[in-house]
């Protein structure tokens, strides 16, 4: 019996607790004022229309900013932006090509152009090899001197 004392005790407690929380909860919910109209008559219908001719303008002018990004940004759009086709070719957005591999390098990610220089025999086009020497790409260990 002794067990179960703190257990009737708070349960008890919260039986007791449970009424002013709700007059507390109840207490604190925002009430709203009626509109006072004084004989103002409000066109909702009208009101709606307007507003969805709005939107309808909005996303007419959105498409068409859509369409025009999309011009600009195409393979041969007016913003020429260069890419990797290849690990070994370069090309840009307007169809020019650069073969890296003739230059004995590749095709860097990030600008989307031919390597001018290494750092490691991995950014050399297939068959050649990491010079330490200018941290150039060299067809055989013999062309890498000083």
């Amino acid at each position: 019996m002794s067990v179960l004392r703190p257990w009737v005790g708070c349960v008890f407690g919260l039986l007791l607790a449970a009424p002013l929380a709700a007059q507390q909860v109840q207490s604190l919910q925002p009430r709203v004022a009626p509109v006072q109209t004084q004989g103002l008559q409000i066109d909702w219908k009208a009101q709606f229309e307007q507003e969805r001719a709005k939107n309808q303008e909005l996303r007419r002018q959105v498409d068409s900013l859509q369409a025009q990004l999309a011009e600009w940004t195409r393979k041969g759009g007016s913003q020429v932006h260069a890419y990797c086709e290849s690990p070994t070719v370069s090309r840009n957005s307007a169809g020019a090509v650069n073969d890296c591999a003739a230059g004995g390098y590749t095709c860097e990610p990030v600008s989307g152009l031919c390597r001018t220089s290494a750092a490691h025999t991995g950014e050399c086009a297939p068959g050649r090899v990491w010079c330490v020497y200018g941290n150039r790409c060299v067809s055989s260990a013999e062309e890498c001197t000083p």
